[in-house]
């Protein structure tokens, strides 16, 4: 058996020079893609990624006063906790000149175009729970011809059970 093995031929492969043969067409001998190829890949990928962009909304008004609402909400649902936590009364406010609302004097602020108003404000939480009704309307601030573009809900309060919660124009709750 060994003898059959010495006798067999070993095949090699042939090497063919550098630039020549049907695989190297084009290229110069190593792999891959030019700088030149890259740049053009980028440069489109970037056009087209910026067209993209410029269709897309910068922001959406809608989720912007809906996170808003539930702030002021949240924060509604805060003041009436510490009323029955510390035993005293706690004031909530709105500052109708720029997007903010306060607690007990202590100023929040709302990021920048939202309106705020209010009805029957300020608002005192009780220590038992109640409060004084009220509600405070959250809007984005249109500008120009958009006014068909403006959003709006609004935060009520009950005044027996110091319930808070944010409602639609037509007063159907608005986390549906």
């Amino acid at each position: 058996m060994t003898a059959d093995l010495d006798a067999a031929p070993i095949a090699r492969k042939r090497r063919t020079p550098s630039g020549t043969g049907p695989s190297s067409v084009g290229h110069s001998g190593a792999g891959g893609f030019s700088l030149i190829e890259m740049v053009v890949v980028v440069a489109v990928l970037g056009l087209a990624l910026s067209i993209v962009a410029g269709f897309s909304p910068k922001r959406s008004t809608r989720l912007q006063v809906t996170n808003a609402a539930e702030t002021v909400a949240q924060a509604m649902r805060a003041s009436r906790m510490r009323a029955i936590t510390s035993g005293q009364a706690v004031l909530f406010d709105v500052d109708a000149t720029r997007p903010a609302y306060s607690v007990d004097g202590a100023m929040r602020a709302l990021p920048s175009g939202l309106r705020l108003s209010g009805e029957r404000l300020p608002i005192r939480f009780m220590p038992d729970g109640s409060a004084s009704s009220g509600a405070v309307r959250v809007a984005n601030a249109p500008v120009g011809a958009d006014r068909a573009a403006s959003q709006a809900l609004t935060v009520t309060v009950e005044w027996l059970t110091g319930r808070v919660r944010v409602v639609d124009a037509g007063g159907a709750d608005a986390r549906r």
